[in-house]
This record gives C-alpha cells, structure tokens and sequence, in this order.
C-alpha cells in the first residue's frame, strides 16, 4: 500500500505537469506566431526613456519602431500622448545582439494596461495584414481616444489597449500580441 501511495503522491503530480506543458488551451492561442518577435531592453541603461516610463504606468503606451543603420539599431519611440517622441541608438553589442525580428514591420506597441500590466502588441492592423495579404507592406495604426486605442488608416477598425487589443466594433480579430517580461530592470517581448 505504501508504494502505491508512493507513485500516486510523486508520479501523479509529475504527469499531470508535463500533460499541462503539452495541452494547447486558450492562453496560448492569444499570442502571435506568424510573425517573429525578439526584443530586449535593458532599462538600466537607459532609465530616462519613454520606454522604461511607461512599464510602471498603467495607461501609457509607446510604439516602437526598430531600424538599423551602419550596424546599429535604432528605436524610434512614440508616446501615447502624441507629443514626446525619441531617438535611442543602442549601442553596446549585448543589446544589439538581443534584438531580432520585431513583429510584422519591425514595429511594436509596448505598455502597461490598467487592467492586465506590462502588454505588448503588433503595430500592424491584423485584420488587413491577414485579408489584404499586405505582410510587406507597412499599415500601421495610430493612437486615438487619448492614446487608449490604436485605428487602421485602411479598413477604420479601433482596438483597445487596456482590454488585450480587443476591437471597439463587433467582427475582426484582435491585435496581435507578444508575450512581455518585466522584473523591473530588463523587458523582453517575443514570441
């Protein structure tokens, strides 16, 4: 009886984790794939940024768009707000090194939501990536109703920032998120 006992109490509990690592449940599916996400920013060296602001400030969001230049990435940041905008050069090698692949058009919106904390979604519209076939093309969205929300120039959808992206209009799907990770010092957003 005590070996039964035994592998009820240790095998059991061991199963049933590995059957929940391999289940594909909801959670999952809400999270982007289709395009790769690998982004990293290291708040210490830059504590000033619009970036590092908002991951302690629940409503605020930035956009960040990645380009290189000479070698260098470069992160153009766009507050919410409308108004502060920044130019940030990374430049150590670790930094560069750890950012990849940003989303559809290397172009992310990272935040905190009121509701949920530190958030990450696609700039891109995903309902006209996904029907106009415009993977190469860039149609980012624009931040309205004080920065809460994002609309497509194209097809006029509204997506809200604190709710997972959800559209404001009944129909369409919702932004594309990537997973985010903050311990108060390094973000990471990838998927």
């Amino acid at each position: 009886m005590t070996i039964r006992k035994t592998i009820i109490n240790t095998v059991l509990p061991v199963l049933l984790a590995v059957a929940s690592l391999c289940s594909c449940d909801k959670a999952e599916e809400t999270y982007g794939s289709n395009y790769p996400c690998a982004f990293a920013f290291d708040t210490r060296l830059h504590p000033t940024s619009l970036l590092t602001r908002v991951m302690d400030n629940p409503g605020s969001f930035v956009r960040v768009d990645v380009r290189k230049t000479q070698g260098i990435n470069r992160l153009s940041i766009s507050s919410n707000n409308g108004i502060d905008t920044e130019d940030l050069p990374i430049t150590t090698d670790r930094e560069n090194y750890r950012i990849g692949n940003v989303g559809a058009a290397n172009s992310i919106i990272v935040g905190c939501s009121v509701f949920n904390g530190p958030c990450a979604y696609d700039s891109q519209c995903p309902n006209c990536i996904v029907t106009g076939g415009t993977s190469g093309v860039s149609i980012l969205l624009s931040w309205t109703r004080g920065g809460q929300a994002v609309t497509c120039g194209k097809c006029k959808r509204s997506y809200e920032l604190n709710y997972d992206g959800r559209p404001t209009e009944t129909g369409g799907r919702p932004l594309m998120r990537y997973k985010i990770g903050y311990n108060g010092v390094e973000m990471t957003v990838y998927n």
